[in-house]
């Protein structure tokens, strides 16, 4: 008993060590950046843009007739008004009936083009949901800080903020060095098969290889991950994928009066219960795991999570 006591002592202290020791290497990793050049915005007006672009109802839906068409029509007339510059200097193309590519030729066509991208479709309203809004989905109100409404954050904050961007550097005379590729899809939420798909199909076949692409990503928090003070740029570069499966099985037939011992039913069941009680292992790697790394030296010890509706409200 003193022996299993020393040895339990022993694996208690080695480990305590090592806690110690990883707690002290875990010092924070943060990157020393030059202060990026502030530039003064009408912020009332970006306001109101994004809340109008807000309350076009541009919803995804599966069937070919898409009954938002008159939305999307109307959010690509808004965006023309609004943003004259870019549809002066750059060039538009529709793709796939309501999805947007634009053009920015660059000073140096030796470099491989660049590209932003977005999209405008959201996903339905559940009406017995609305209710619950603290702002209507598709009111785009302004109010207490911020801008309410679905796709807020998913993803017309993102459409809207690079064409501000770019309308304000082409006012001040800008022409990037590399030539730079907006792309706005229609259909994301449902898969992006006429939208995203046809954009990649168009650049492809006009031999357009790409040094980068920026999708929507994720955002740049303030106050949401209890414990970090600083504004946090939360990385996402990939997302969950599915594998749709049809089982089927053969077996002789019968009839209910004398059941073999083995039914269709049985067997599926079973194989369904294998497929669900063997789920693939977890894993944490890469971009997102030197996320955490980075990250992990800037809390305060707390577990305690707080994550906005998705899509439902921007501050500004």
């Amino acid at each position: 008993m003193k022996n299993l006591s020393l040895i339990l002592l022993g694996i208690l202290a080695i480990l305590s060590a090592v806690i110690v020791i990883r707690s002290a290497r875990f010092t924070s990793r943060q990157i020393h950046a030059e202060p990026i050049q502030s530039i003064t915005l009408d912020r009332e007006a970006v306001a109101r843009r994004l809340s109008k672009a807000i309350q076009f109802k541009t919803i995804s839906f599966q069937e070919p007739a898409d009954p938002g068409s008159r939305e999307f029509i109307g959010l690509r007339v808004f965006i023309e008004k609004s943003f004259p510059l870019v549809h002066r200097r750059l060039t538009k193309e529709i793709v796939g009936g309501y999805s947007l590519v634009y053009a920015w030729a660059g000073q140096d066509t030796r470099l491989k083009p660049i590209l932003l991208m977005a999209h405008m479709d959201v996903v339905p309203v559940d009406p017995t949901t609305e209710s619950a809004w603290h702002h209507p989905p598709f009111s785009g109100d302004v109010a207490d800080g911020y801008i309410w409404g679905r796709g807020a954050i998913d993803d017309k904050a993102s459409v809207m903020g690079i064409l501000e961007a770019v309308e304000n550097l082409l006012a001040k005379g800008f022409q990037p060095q590399r030539t730079v590729y907006l792309a706005f899809g229609h259909d994301v939420e449902i898969g992006g098969a006429r939208g995203a798909a046809k954009i990649a199909e168009l650049l492809r076949s006009r031999g357009v290889e790409l040094e980068y692409v920026l999708d929507e990503g994720l955002n740049i928090f303030t106050g949401i991950i209890p414990g970090v003070t600083a504004s946090v740029a939360l990385i996402g570069v990939a997302e969950k994928g599915y594998l749709s499966l049809q089982l089927t099985v053969e077996t002789a037939g019968g009839h209910s009066s004398a059941p073999p011992r083995r039914t269709a039913i049985g067997i599926i069941s079973r194989a369904i219960q294998r497929l669900e009680a063997r789920p693939f292992p977890s894993r944490l790697r890469g971009p997102t795991r030197q996320m955490l790394e980075f990250l992990g030296p800037e809390m305060a010890g707390t577990t305690s999570w707080r994550w906005p509706i998705s899509g439902s409200s921007v501050r500004w």
